[in-house]
Parts: C-alpha cells; sequence; structure tokens
C-alpha cells in the first residue's frame, strides 16, 4: 500500500513539475520513478512532454513510444485507451513540429484505424492538411471530428475559420 501511495505522490509532483515548466527536475523526477519501476507509464508520459518542450524530439517519441506499451500492462485499459489516443496526436505533433509531414500523415492514419471515432486524429490531420493548403480536405476532417464531438468550442471555432479562409 506504501508503494501506491508513493507512486501516486511521484505521479502528483510530475504533473505539478511539469505544469510550472520545471521540465528538468521533473525529467529527474522520472528518471528516479523509472529506475525503481521501468514499467511506470506515467514516468514516460510525463517525460516524454517535457522532451517535447525541451525539443528534443526523438527522445520524446521515444519516451511516448515506451508509454504505449506500458499503456497495455495497465489494469485501467479504458482510462489507458483515451491516453493511448492523445499520445498518438502528441506524436504526431512532434512530426508536424519537424516538418515531417508524410511521417505524421502516415502515423494519423493508423491511429484514425485504431481509434475511428477519436476527434483528436481528424482534427490533427485537418491541421495538416491546412497547414499544406488542402483546406477543403481539412473542412472535411473537422466535419468528422465535429460529428464524433459536437459540443466541442475550439473544433466548431476552427471550423468556422476553414470557412471564412476559404470563402475570400
Amino acid at each position: 500500500m506504501r508503494r501506491v501511495i508513493k507512486k501516486i505522490k511521484s505521479i502528483t509532483k510530475a504533473r505539478k513539475l511539469l505544469a510550472e515548466r520545471n521540465f528538468y527536475e521533473c525529467i529527474e523526477l522520472c528518471n528516479s520513478q523509472i529506475k525503481s519501476t521501468p514499467n511506470d507509464f506515467y514516468s514516460f508520459y510525463y517525460r516524454g512532454q517535457c522532451k517535447t518542450q525541451l525539443k528534443l524530439y526523438d527522445e520524446a517519441i521515444q519516451d511516448f513510444q515506451e508509454a504505449l506499451v506500458n499503456a497495455d500492462k495497465n489494469a485501467f485499459p479504458n482510462f489507458m485507451k483515451e491516453l493511448k489516443q492523445e499520445i498518438g496526436v502528441r506524436i504526431v505533433n512532434i512530426y508536424r513540429r519537424q516538418r515531417m509531414t508524410e511521417k505524421a500523415l502516415c502515423y494519423l492514419d493508423i491511429l484514425i484505424q485504431q481509434y475511428p471515432k477519436y476527434s483528436g486524429g481528424f482534427t490533427e490531420r485537418a491541421g495538416i492538411l491546412s497547414d499544406m493548403g488542402q483546406y477543403q480536405l481539412a473542412l472535411d476532417n473537422i466535419n468528422i471530428a465535429i460529428k464524433h464531438s459536437p459540443k466541442d468550442k475550439k473544433l466548431i471555432d476552427f471550423r468556422a475559420e476553414l470557412i471564412n479562409f476559404m470563402n475570400r
């Protein structure tokens, strides 16, 4: 029981350090946790986010991929499903930042095949297509995302921006 409480405190502290933008301290905490629990999902997850902020993209992707592997070992598969979807978008976003558009789109295709009702995959693809000047395809993807998340104001606003841009 003490070990579980210690782990929860460590996860909470990592989340707080990340929110405070104390990336190096958060990475240090995660490294310590990984040494004691090598298959700890959250340590890889938070460390990946820190490394993304520090522009250590390849290392961040490795951490996110390790988090995905560890998510499959977790006792709460439904909760992990949401986090796995989010991690997929985070990886795609790193590829997007690196201007690796084809790799990002290929990864998104896999993510969308795995989670066809996850609006985040369609939203990210719409952003990439918009960057590429393929506004109609971007709009089509936003409409699919809105179909899965009809009350998401950010999606509705993004659609309105696309429509306004296309009508100029």
